[in-house]
């Protein structure tokens, strides 16, 4: 049997239905938490994260999605994730014993994943531009506790940083969940505020908080805190 040919990198995966399609004007606003369809959404239930999760977990994985929708015909989405690079084949059986047979490469570093969750746009720049600092970490965020609990359950993240002033649930609650989530028990969690008083630190800590950081950050002491949580 012939094999089946190869899905070509970054070739998008379309979905289209033909539905009651989206307004021109919510268009923008699709892939925002929260967001409801107009009068249509106050019929369906759910809490209007499903597609802003979606394009998180894509946007971490280096995809795109995309939606073109006409009110009355229908919608397209179009996702593209990228191809993950072909496996080196196995050796030969009559190679296996051989002592010059090239050796295969050692992995390469493992990258870390770091889950920032903040709802505050200046605040988050300026932690992807310190992540984007080193090259073996990698940079989720999600704008609430919902989402990042999502996120977190999905990706499974080597460190949380956890904003304290949420909308939604707030930090506190959100770190109460991932403790109580078996595969995210472990985690470290570092929490994030303006509040630099001893006793919101001292709260926090108390609350499960394997760290307190205030903004405005400093540079230095952030990336030292995220190289010891991660060394964990």
């Amino acid at each position: 049997m012939a094999p089946l040919p190869r899905r070509q990198a970054n070739k998008p995966i379309i979905v289209g239905d033909t539905g009651i399609g989206i307004a021109p004007e919510f268009l923008p606003r699709l892939f925002k938490p929260f967001e409801r369809h107009g009068d249509a959404g106050r019929h369906v239930e759910g809490t209007g994260i499903g597609l802003a999760l979606c394009k998180r977990l894509l946007e971490a994985m280096g995809g795109t999605i995309a939606v073109e929708s006409e009110p009355g015909v229908g919608s397209v989405f179009r996702v593209t994730v990228p191809q993950a690079p072909a496996s080196a084949p196995a050796p030969a059986a009559s190679d296996a014993g051989r002592r010059d047979a090239v050796p295969v490469p050692a992995p390469a570093t493992i990258t870390h994943t770091v889950l920032y969750v903040e709802d505050n746009p200046a605040n988050l720049r300026l932690v992807q531009k310190i992540i984007a600092l080193d090259p073996n970490l990698r940079l989720i965020d999600a704008p609430s506790a919902e989402i990042g609990l999502e996120l977190a359950h999905a990706c499974r993240p080597n460190l949380i940083l956890m904003d304290l002033g949420l909308p939604g649930i707030g930090g506190l609650e959100a770190l109460r969940r991932v403790r109580e989530h078996p595969a995210l028990a472990g985690v470290p969690v570092v929490a994030l505020s303006a509040n630099a008083m001893p006793d919101d630190v001292a709260h926090a800590r108390a609350a499960g908080f394997d760290d307190y950081l205030t903004k405005p950050l400093d540079v230095a002491r952030f990336r030292a805190l995220v190289e010891d949580m991660l060394e964990r």
